[in-house]
């Protein structure tokens, strides 16, 4: 019994002297609170990765089959846990899906050789504008990967 006790006690004492070596040795560093007071005046964007697309593009000698993954950026917190949700982000992937495929349907005229030298940030540019109007908190979009391929049309 006189062990348990001990063993008790200096637990306790252990637990009180790291409360009170905690307190002065996790100071707060000044220039931490400087830099987190600009940063308030930055805009924070949530990261929300909706997964990878396919589509496939119908043109009149071969058929293009695109393959795009992207990650959206949201500015407000509430509507980022809004839009986690199930259908939340159910929504926000089927306007994605429409986006992108309104999207894929200017890539009709690409000629041949021609879709490595598109421009991803510019596409990205076209979907967040699109998304936009239905989701005003979707500031941003990343396109992570984008890979054409083609095969011949029967």
């Amino acid at each position: 019994m006189k062990k348990l006790l001990l063993i008790g006690l200096i637990a306790a004492l252990m637990g009180a002297a790291g409360f009170v070596a905690g307190r002065y040795l996790l100071q707060p560093d000044p220039d931490a609170s400087s830099e987190a007071a600009q940063a308030k005046g930055k805009s924070v964007l949530f990261k929300m990765p909706l997964g990878k697309f396919t589509f496939q593009v119908l043109q009149p000698d071969r058929i293009l089959h695109i393959v795009v993954d992207m990650d959206i950026y949201i500015d407000n917190v509430a509507a980022f846990e809004r839009l986690g949700g199930a259908g939340g982000k159910a929504r926000l992937r089927d306007s994605t899906i429409s986006a992108v495929s309104d999207l894929s349907e200017t890539l009709l005229w690409v000629g041949k050789g021609e879709e490595g030298n598109l421009d991803k940030q510019a596409m990205a540019e076209q979907i967040v504008l699109k998304l936009h109007a239905a989701f005003p908190s979707v500031q941003s979009a990343q396109i992570n990967t984008f890979f054409v391929s083609d095969t011949p049309r029967p």
